[in-house]
């Protein structure tokens, strides 16, 4: 790994000074180097670099068709059969077969800020060591920290989606990329790839590659539909380990992560085996359909891994198509409301989300929208699953118009409002709607 500390052309003496002080570091051993977790995600890469494909710049989500962009099961089959699958021997190297052409590995190196810890350790001075002295001196401040960027490597997971190239993998993976290098499991050529989209709120992202071939992808499944307990294929590039596969269970659906900024994504649970490297790979159900992209781990569990459901990444994808990152924001806090709160304001309809709060000169309060008021259609469609309703949230960007159906004391109206960019003193994680935390 090279550091590249900046300095100007022309040094003054304090710069002189600093570098006699690396020197010393450097001839003391007392120089160390780390990475604060807020370092690791701070952007140092942004839109306007080389490594963003920016062809879609101009364009707009109502412009693309976004049922074209994907392929479904249906798509590349005649007929489909729903029944459950039959499991021998043969049936998960069958599964892996089939796919492990539209699995790839990722190769980066990103820029990474880091703290160097410039100064003299004042115990390598001394002669020998002197117990008493030597704690005492390592209470002593003698050591700056002195941020810089450097190089590093990583490694992960993605997949293609469609035949002109397009990959899909985790924000993480290629956040702070300089160089993507995509390699394919029956092919010895890497291919370099550009960043279309990035989404750090979902842990989504879009890459290309320009294939010389006509690639194999992965057609899209329905995360809803899974069941506790169901089979899937997680495939990957574990550790190094290229185009590795491990099988386990749906181990739960709807996990909420314990991350405050990663609260607004459901995750599904799985016990098939993530491991660093795995990121952004597929999660396959026995149909050969992905149904998630392997995320996260629990490093302190056994088998607990994470991965975003495939209908997640269907709302999002409009959005790394154009490249946009920021959301339009509303201004109102909802929860699901409850029997009581219902039938103390004389609610009688199934499903519904609770205003708890509305922001001052947020869109919210230019609608009219007041505590207590009851939307019960969002887009005409009804709100009577609040997961579903907050994934929707998700594809919504500044300027975008939506439509609410409330119920205030008795009666039921529309109100019509155009989403804005969040002012700055917003808190960053909040979105245009957010579920109220019990333990907060």
């Amino acid at each position: 790994m090279r550091s590249k500390p900046i300095v100007p052309q022309s040094l003054s003496t304090s710069w002189w000074y600093f570098l006699f002080l690396i020197g010393l570091c450097i001839a003391n051993q007392a120089c160390s180097v780390s990475q604060t977790s807020t370092q690791a995600n701070k952007i140092l890469v942004n839109k306007d670099a080389p490594i963003f494909d920016k062809r879609f710049q101009d364009i707009s989500i109502e412009d693309i068709n976004l049922e074209n962009f994907w392929t479904r099961l249906e798509d590349v089959e005649e007929s489909r059969d729903r029944k459950p699958v039959l499991i021998d021997n043969q049936t998960f190297a069958r599964i892996s077969e089939s796919v492990k052409s539209a699995v790839v590995n990722i190769y980066t190196v990103r820029l990474e800020e880091k703290d160097a810890n410039i100064g003299i350790d004042p115990n390598s001075l001394l002669p020998f060591n002197i117990p008493i002295v030597s704690s005492i001196l390592d209470f002593v401040p003698f050591q700056v920290p002195v941020p810089f960027n450097s190089e590093g490597l990583s490694l992960g997971s993605g997949f293609l989606v469609n035949e002109q190239g397009y990959i899909l993998t985790n924000a993480h993976v290629i956040s702070n990329a300089v160089d993507i290098r995509v390699v394919l499991s029956e092919e010895l050529k890497e291919y370099p790839a550009r960043i279309i989209g990035i989404d750090r709120l979902s842990d989504t992202a879009l890459i290309k590659i320009d294939p010389d071939f006509i690639p194999t992808v992965l057609p899209f499944g329905d995360s809803d539909a899974l069941q506790m307990g169901e089979v899937v294929l997680a495939m990957g590039n574990p550790l190094g380990f290229q185009h590795s596969v491990t099988s386990g269970l749906i181990s739960a659906k709807e996990r909420v992560s314990p991350h405050p900024k990663d609260r607004f994504v459901n995750y599904l649970q799985t016990d098939s085996a993530i491991n660093p490297g795995s990121s952004g790979g597929p999660l396959i159900n026995l149909h050969g359909e992905v149904i998630g992209i392997n995320t996260a781990i629990i490093q302190t569990a056994q088998l607990i891994g994470f991965a975003i459901p495939i209908n997640t990444v269907k709302e999002v994808m409009g959005l790394l198509i154009i490249g946009e990152t920021e959301r339009g924001w509303f201004g109102a806090s909802a929860v699901p409301i409850s029997n009581a709160e219902a039938a103390e304001l004389g609610f009688g309809g199934v499903g519904g989300l609770l205003i708890k709060g509305v922001e001052k000169k947020s869109p919210a309060e230019i609608s009219g929208l007041k505590s207590k008021d009851i939307i019960v259609e969002f887009n005409k469609k009804p709100v009577d699953n609040f997961v579903v309703f907050r994934r929707k949230l998700l594809a919504l960007v500044p300027g975008q118009k939506i439509n609410l159906t409330l119920f205030r004391e008795g009666k039921t109206f529309e109100v019509t409002s155009t989403l804005i960019k969040k002012p700055e003193e917003t808190d960053a994680t909040e979105e245009t709607f957010s579920e109220d935390d019990p333990a907060s």
